[in-house]
């Protein structure tokens, strides 16, 4: 799933949230790259995609959440809750993934503003060597 070409972006988003719908607003507006949508309010997860996603992110499953979600704050914040426990927690529950997240061949990043999809194509840019 997140194997991309070196000026592919695979965006995930939850449509749900007006924030996430603006960043995919921004990020529709970039030049350069082929953009793969993922809402994931609307498509499954499997545990892998979730697994690989932590990976990519250079994370642990819990840090995959949104800690500001009220699923988070009543369900898992504070409780000791293994690992496998929370990927399947995170999959039933995909209003608490924390989103929206940005992958490209260069590594994945979770966007905190909508607007922090403008500086995308500078930074793709100055990693990958071209000056265009």
């Amino acid at each position: 799933m997140f194997e991309l070409e070196k000026n592919e972006i695979k965006f995930l988003y939850n449509g749900k949230k007006l924030e996430d719908r603006e960043a995919y607003a921004y990020v529709l507006t970039l030049h350069k790259h082929v953009i793969n949508e993922l809402d994931v309010s609307k498509n499954e997860m499997t545990p892998t995609q979730v697994l690989e996603l932590a990976k990519k992110l250079n994370k642990s499953v819990i840090d995959l959440f949104d800690e500001k979600s009220d699923y988070f704050k009543a369900n898992i914040q504070g409780k000791e809750i293994d690992e496998t426990d929370l990927l399947t927690l995170l999959i039933k529950e995909k209003s608490a993934l924390k989103t929206p997240l940005l992958i490209s061949a260069n590594g994945a990043k979770v966007l905190e503003y909508p607007r922090d999809t403008i500086k995308i194509d500078m930074v793709f840019n100055e990693i990958s060597g071209n000056d265009s």
